[in-house]
């Protein structure tokens, strides 16, 4: 152990060694936060014991230590001082894995897959009905395309927890991604019992029985997202358009009718929304509405290309050509994917006015 840095805090000096940083991640990673749960379990070690008391001195005196003392958390590192310091897996009775849970999902959000693993196996030896862990485990192996192994991980998540909702929109998707839709929707069927404001997971579902051709529990689906969130316009349009895709024209019509007549509360509605204004030559209503949105939100590409639709139809041409070349210069991938909008609602001729190819 090294001293680091000596301390002198209302005339009391305080060694800070090179102990310091790794009791205090544990106690993060471990237990929350809580001193004192850390201390029941490892009071045995007169080391950590007094790191401990330490540190609560530290604390009850100047500033909270926190992550900054020990930030990044490289947990090879971290695992190897473990392994010298003495202390066992056994020792750790009262612990929470949410800290090491949430470092695994770092390092998984960051690809660095084997030292997840490595955070995930740490968390079964510490407790081995995680059910977490379990989930984490499964997704990770599920996005490496390991569907067998990854899919044994998460039934195991469910035999321990049945709650564990993740695990359902995990296996759901597995499932989808595999072609078998049936189970894709039995998965989905279950998280939304367990988590119904789960808005996506509805239209996963209608997806999965569209793919079945069950147009009817397609359409049930999204009546139960609109009995939870009647201004749901993405909910409506896609129920418009099953509609059509089985014949029900007359419905379809009248859920066209009530989009016409909606108000978008949400961004992921303005697309769908203004389509149907589009179509109905609303132009005004557009404008009016995306220009108040594009007020409201810094991710506004979207809706900026959207704008420029409604611009040209009514002659208001350098408008349309300023969006257009913001879009072009800041946000060109964006336009390519939706260019398709350009060619739906624009002629020829509007879209060289506009400098569109």
């Amino acid at each position: 152990m090294e001293k680091i840095i000596n301390l002198i805090i209302e005339g009391e000096r305080i060694t800070v060694t090179d102990l310091t940083p790794f009791v205090v991640m544990v106690r993060d990673l471990l237990y929350e936060g809580d001193w004192e749960l850390m201390l029941e379990d490892l009071k045995s070690n007169d080391l950590i014991k007094d790191e401990i008391e330490k540190c609560k001195k530290i604390e009850d005196k100047t500033v909270i230590l926190d992550e900054q003392v020990y930030a990044p958390v490289l947990f090879p590192e971290f695992k190897e001082w473990l392994s010298e310091s003495g202390l066992k897996i056994s020792d750790f009775k009262h612990v929470s894995l949410n800290g090491l849970y949430d470092l695994a999902l770092d390092y998984a959000d960051r690809n660095l897959y084997d030292v997840a693993t490595d955070i995930i196996k740490f968390m079964l030896e510490v407790d081995k009905n995680y059910a977490p862990a379990y989930e984490l485990m499964g997704s990770l192996l599920l996005e490496q395309g390991k569907m067998e192994e990854g899919l044994r991980y998460l039934d195991k998540a469910l035999e321990i927890d049945p709650w564990l909702v993740q695990a359902y929109s995990s296996l759901g998707e597995a499932y989808y991604n595999l072609g078998d839709y049936e189970k894709a929707a039995y998965y989905w069927e279950r998280e939304i019992e367990y988590s119904p404001d789960n808005k996506l997971t509805y239209f996963m579902l209608a997806d999965a029985y569209k793919k079945l051709k069950r147009y009817d529990l397609a359409v049930q689906s999204l009546k139960r997202l609109l009995e939870r969130d009647e201004n749901n316009i993405l909910a409506m349009y896609e129920l418009m358009e099953i509609y059509k895709s089985s014949g029900e024209d007359e419905k379809a019509r009248i859920m066209e009718e009530k989009i016409l007549h909606s108000t978008p509360k949400y961004l992921t509605d303005m697309e769908v929304w203004a389509r149907i204004q589009l179509k109905h030559g609303n132009y005004e209503n557009v404008i009016k509405t995306l220009e108040e949105a594009m007020k409201a939100t810094r991710l506004n590409a979207h809706i900026k290309l959207l704008l420029i639709i409604p611009y040209l139809k009514l002659g208001k041409v350098e408008k349309a050509k300023e969006l257009f070349e913001d879009i072009k210069t800041n946000n060109i991938w964006y336009y390519y994917g939706k260019q398709k909008l350009f060619d739906e609602y624009l002629t020829e001729e509007e879209k060289e006015i506009c400098g569109i190819s």
